[in-house]
């Protein structure tokens, strides 16, 4: 008898679980998409940049047949000052794919200096440097290491993610 009635407990449960998953996806309510995940997609990008004249982007302004580099660092982080270096030093390389370089809003005034130190703006043509206010690195900081280097097909859909310095050699897979 007390079989019976564990069985029968268990599945009333079960019905019970299951009616409330398919309750909330009826009311309109949907997980959070988790987009530090491979295969998520980019979330929203807007990235505002600190020298004059002040430029503001969106993800549009880097739809491309190309894949997408982009680079969370901090200006006063020593790993992203040697991936800064490394990716000047190889710019030849991403020619057809893009690079945005983002910080977070709270090391903005560490910019200008870290851009002027790297020349990133004789690069301009292929790094976008600027500060997230999108809440672009909220979403998708993996909390490791810096730099991060997030890496999206031309559907911008996460392909890759590195933490720490990530060599160009490592890279070249990936490059277009």
């Amino acid at each position: 008898m007390y079989r019976q009635l564990l069985a029968l407990s268990f599945i009333v449960c079960c019905l019970h679980a299951s009616g409330q998953e398919k309750g909330s996806a009826v009311k309109g309510t949907s997980a959070a998409i988790e987009y530090d995940h491979v295969g998520a997609p980019m979330p929203p990008l807007r990235l505002v940049t600190v020298d004059s004249p002040i430029r503001v982007y969106s993800t549009k302004d880097f739809d491309s047949k190309a894949n997408l580099f982009v680079m969370m660092f901090n200006p006063l982080c020593g790993h992203c000052e040697d991936q800064a270096e490394h990716l000047v030093k190889n710019i030849g390389v991403f020619k057809r794919s893009k690079v945005i370089m983002m910080i977070d809003p709270q090391t903005q005034v560490y910019l200008p200096n870290f851009i002027t130190a790297f020349h990133l703006k004789d690069h301009a043509d292929v790094i976008t440097v600027g500060v997230d206010s999108s809440g672009f690195i909220k979403n998708t900081f993996l909390y490791q290491a810096l730099p991060q280097v997030n890496i999206y097909n031309s559907e911008r859909r996460l392909i890759k993610t590195y933490t720490g310095g990530v060599l160009t050699d490592t890279l070249m897979q990936y490059i277009e």
